[in-house]
């Protein structure tokens, strides 16, 4: 979850959540406040400056990934969002992000595992993930601590267990970064991955991204962007603690949570987005929607057909894969957007429980945590069990076949989405606007 607030933000307490959510609720801490206190008086004004500016939607210098006549706009709403992503807060999508991870203990929780298995729960699987949803775009280089570092306090000092404010997660932060830092070069790395040890009371993994000014100063540089990975990478999941990093690097990238904050338990938390993308549930480990991939820039112009009235017919190729046409963008208002896409169990997708097309609404205006992606069901199936692998939403793809729906229709925005074929992996589809 992030938060953004003109003072110094206290995060939304999803402890006792947690417990039924099991690691979905992650958290993230975007500071606007007060910048560091070490700032020369100058850097101080500036950093102010910047403050007020992106408050006023003037200081951000946004990302234009996704084509015109698709764009969506978030008006006043705070970053992050599902409209253009700022890259003065965050990381970029392309390329090679270098990351230092690092593993810290304390009095009350001394260290009892290896580096190299806790590196091993996180990093290969996520960094493999990361390289196939991409298309080979973004890549995750991860240099391990071969040492644990003490912290100079008990884990249940850092004030995690009941929510963590920007304060407290910063202060947790530069304390782990000067216990390292004789060993660790931080100015070569773009972020921080900082594990903490087994029963340590740190029970949730926040992501901390920061405007220039109020990060941590090392090194000669600044520590705006990490990781606090908590206890629930340790979820006895497939890959749980690996998705967890996915889900909370999708953060740093610019992200919303797809999930509801203030739900009061798992299942109703994943009722707009079920497990149909990582931001909203991490156990399947899905892929990110389409949408999401557009607006991280790893879509082509032409992967994408945009509507705004008329009739369109067009052959749609998995999400999994890189080649093809992706979807439809069907804009219904400055702000909102019909998405269709396919999705087929293929690669990190192999976990899901149905296959078909999918149609979801994006609104750029509305907050995260509140739905800013909704998927439209096509069908709402009861199996438990599959609800517990692949959330409420486990057979929401439109199909064509026995039992299967193939038409989608939106009476209040005058669209109709019709599945005219298929052809193995790929459908055709019609799309009416009026």
């Amino acid at each position: 979850m992030q938060n953004t607030n003109t003072a110094l933000p206290r995060d939304y307490d999803v402890v006792g959540l947690l417990a039924d959510l099991a690691g979905t609720c992650s958290k993230s801490v975007i500071n606007v406040g007060e910048p560091a206190p070490r700032l020369t008086a100058l850097v101080r004004m500036i950093a102010a400056l910047l403050m007020v500016l992106a408050l006023l939607g003037w200081g951000a210098r946004v990302e234009a990934t996704v084509p015109q006549e698709c764009s969506l706009s978030a008006d006043t709403n705070p970053q992050p969002n599902e409209g253009p992503t700022d890259e003065l807060l965050y990381l970029p999508s392309k390329g090679t992000l270098n990351a230092v991870m690092i593993f810290v203990d304390f009095p009350d929780a001394p260290q009892s595992e290896t580096t190299r298995s806790l590196y091993n729960l996180l990093v290969p699987d996520a960094r493999r993930w990361y390289r196939e949803v991409s298309y080979g775009q973004l890549k995750l280089r991860v240099t391990r601590s071969r040492s644990w570092y003490r912290m100079p306090k008990s884990s249940i000092e850092y004030g995690f267990a009941d929510g963590v404010t920007f304060e407290e997660h910063r202060a947790y932060i530069a304390d782990a970064i000067a216990v390292s830092d004789l060993n660790v070069d931080y100015s070569q790395y773009d972020l921080a991955y900082i594990v903490s040890s087994q029963g340590a009371e740190l029970p949730i993994s926040p992501t901390f991204t920061a405007f220039p000014g109020s990060g941590v100063l090392v090194d000669g540089s600044e520590v705006r962007h990490a990781v606090t990975f908590g206890s629930d990478i340790r979820v006895p999941r497939p890959n749980y603690g690996a998705h967890v990093l996915v889900h909370e690097t999708g953060h740093l990238l610019g992200l919303p949570d797809l999930y509801e904050f203030g739900a009061e338990d798992l299942f109703d938390a994943l009722r707009f987005g079920g497990g149909w993308d990582v931001m909203s549930w991490v156990a399947p480990g899905a892929h990110f929607l389409l949408w999401h991939k557009l607006k991280l820039g790893w879509l082509k112009d032409d992967q994408i057909t945009c509507v705004s009235s008329g009739q369109i017919t067009e052959t749609i190729t998995p999400v999994e894969v890189a080649r093809g046409l992706k979807g439809i963008v069907v804009r219904i208002s400055p702000t909102r957007a019909y998405v269709i896409e396919v999705r087929q169990l293929i690669g990190q997708d192999r976990r899901l429980c149905d296959q078909g097309a999918l149609i979801y609404t994006v609104d750029a205006a509305t907050p995260n945590g509140s739905g800013p992606v909704i998927v439209q069901p096509a069908q709402t199936g009861t199996d438990s069990a599959q609800v517990e692998q692949c959330g409420p939403l486990y057979d929401a793809p439109f199909d064509i076949g026995l039992g299967e729906v193939s038409l989608f229709s939106d009476t209040a925005v005058g669209m109709t989405v019709e599945l005219v074929s298929r052809n193995r992996k790929t459908y055709v589809v019609r799309v009416t606007k009026e």
